[in-house]
């Protein structure tokens, strides 16, 4: 004997009911989407008033072969169409230049991990300077948070692009503590990096915390703020690692190497290869 199941009409009108549903909860709360659909995006061709950002400011994107820069590209769209852009403090709107420096930031940073787009945090604060945090009740520069938040003061954030040697630089510290945070926090991105190589790295951070003591006030490679925690060390470490990797590979190169397999890229040699494909031709 057949069952026939469900009659069809009660079928379609569960379906009636969940395209209702669907179409009140986007209309309402364009959060809807980038929280709970954001990570079936698939990628696309960045929007061209973008690209100019990245050629202005990313000596990491420019290094890239022309392949890499594509998928470079496409990744920084996709994480710009997941996320949540907010203005705050007298911001009036979220400019085109604001997205895309945010997200290559993110992008470069993960760019050894392909389907890793930050997505435990879809809500991105964005203030004009220093903001004042209610959660530590100080002012901040950045800010990142288990809720699914990162908070960034625009001004400084630019700063970091104003000197790409200096090894400072707000964009790549808050996204490396977000890189953390989203792999022990449980997530769709959970532990997908090497905790046994983070492990080893911190083994290292740990050495390189007591020279930084020990050693006069504004001598060390990594500034003073680095041995605040572990936390902070990652996060000033990776600033090193983009901006001024040379120099990190001959100051520290066992720190460096373990850095270069914690996020599976190495800009040392990727400048390097550029500016060798540059004289060559």
């Amino acid at each position: 004997m057949v069952n026939p199941g469900l009659p069809y009409q009660v079928i379609a009108f569960i379906l009636y009911v969940l395209f209702i549903y669907l179409r009140l909860a986007i209309k309402h709360d364009s959060r809807f989407i980038k929280k709970n659909i954001g990570s079936f995006i698939i990628l696309r061709n960045l929007e061209k008033e973008y690209k100019p950002y990245l050629i202005k400011y990313f000596r990491f994107y420019n290094a890239l072969e022309a392949k890499k820069k594509i998928l470079f590209e496409k990744r920084v769209q996709k994480f710009i169409d997941m996320k949540e852009f907010i203005p705050r403090g007298g911001i009036k709107e979220i400019t085109t230049e604001m997205k895309i420096m945010v997200a290559a930031s993110a992008i470069q940073l993960t760019f050894g991990y392909p389907t890793v787009y930050f997505r435990h945090f879809w809500r991105i604060l964005i203030y004009p300077g220093n903001y004042y945090s209610s959660i530590t009740h100080k002012y901040h520069k950045g800010e990142v948070n288990v809720r699914g938040i990162i908070v960034l003061s625009w001004k400084s954030f630019m700063e970091g692009f104003m000197d790409p040697d200096d090894g400072q630089n707000l964009g790549f510290h808050e996204m490396a503590h977000a890189l953390r945070l989203i792999n022990i926090v449980q997530n769709k991105e959970y532990d997908f990096y090497d905790r046994e190589m983070m492990d080893k790295f911190e083994e290292e951070a740990h050495n390189e915390t007591i020279k930084i003591l020990n050693a006069p006030v504004g001598t060390s490679f990594f500034r003073e703020y680095s041995v605040t925690n572990t936390d902070e060390f990652f996060s000033v470490a990776v600033e090193n690692f983009f901006e001024r990797p040379e120099e990190f590979r001959k100051y520290n190169n066992k720190l460096y190497s373990l850095l270069a397999s914690i996020l599976k890229t190495d800009p040392a040699e990727l400048y390097s290869a550029s500016e060798a494909s540059k004289m060559v031709s």
